[in-house]
């Protein structure tokens, strides 16, 4: 291996495997040289004039970067694409979503959904050295490709983590929602249910919860509210009633559960009346959930 070919695969390990012709040429190599190395397999395409080293893992990373690499330095991985990239809860993505400025001329390769938009600055966030929209910028766009639970999941898992807010995604959706943008009304609806002092939900059970909480006519609970050194998902403080919504498979472990099991005797020493959720609960029996809430805080 020569000096130039230490440097692509310097380049290629920063890169999950894959690098650009650019790069490449960078190195100093001609146009001849890297010709023959594709012809040979010593460098295998994953786009036009984007490549990997044979023995690179395979993985949504190195589609995700290899989409970059192709749409140039004013590219970003956008829609639910990023939403993965980001960590963000209950999205799935299976095509490549690439946005690029909306002057760009490109065929589209196999494998990618472009997009022309002209994502700003304060749009751009770099997961892992790769470039996508930011959370907040991510939901608006994948909104109308998800319904309405999902986006509520995934901003609440954006929330958790600190990548956005209900300020954030208002003051956006201001500037971006409306004039026939995709997912807007979905977007607007999201933050018709929003209180900017609710703590973050933690797992789409939750969100289940909050949703048939809200939908039943219920009056609206205090989130991730704290006794003692507890913080519990659902309560109403006046009449001490508290919703968990758990279940021992949602535990993974037996010592978890037991454990949780402690936690609840501890609460209820506290003169808390303590009503468990399922997933069966919330998804199969809703009506009958309500009621068993219905009563508690009548009791």
């Amino acid at each position: 291996m020569n000096g130039a070919d230490r440097e692509v695969a310097a380049i290629a390990e920063r890169q999950y495997g894959a690098f650009s012709r650019t790069q490449a040429r960078s190195t100093g190599l001609s146009e001849y040289a890297m010709t023959r190395r594709v012809g040979t397999g010593a460098w295998e395409t994953l786009l036009p004039s984007v490549y990997r080293l044979p023995g690179a893992p395979r993985t949504g990373r190195q589609r995700a970067m290899a989409a970059a690499l192709w749409g140039g330095p004013r590219a970003v991985i956008s829609h639910t694409t990023a939403a993965r990239l980001l960590r963000l809860d209950a999205v799935r993505a299976d095509a490549i979503h690439l946005t690029l400025p909306r002057r760009a001329k490109a065929r589209t390769p196999s494998g990618l959904v472009l997009h022309r938009i002209d994502i700003p600055r304060e749009d751009r966030v770099s997961v892992d050295g790769i470039p996508c929209t930011s959370a907040t910028r991510t939901l608006i766009e994948s909104a109308a490709m998800l319904d309405d639970e999902e986006l509520e999941v995934a901003f609440e898992s954006a929330r958790r983590i600190g990548l956005t807010s209900p300020r954030a995604l208002a003051r956006r959706a201001a500037e971006l929602c409306g004039r026939g943008h995709p997912g807007s009304e979905r977007v607007k609806r999201l933050l018709a249910q929003q209180h900017h002092d609710d703590a973050a939900l933690q797992y789409r059970l939750e969100v289940k919860t909050a949703r048939l909480i809200r939908a039943s006519g219920l009056p609206d609970p205090i989130r991730q509210h704290r006794i003692g050194r507890y913080r519990v998902d659902f309560a109403w403080p006046p009449p001490r009633v508290v919703v968990e919504s758990d279940g021992f498979e949602h535990h993974g472990y037996r010592l978890a559960w037991k454990r949780d099991r402690r936690r609840l005797a501890d609460i209820e020493a506290e003169r808390w009346r303590v009503v468990i959720v399922t997933w069966d609960d919330v998804t199969r029996r809703p009506q009958q959930t309500v009621e068993r809430i219905a009563w508690a805080l009548a009791a």
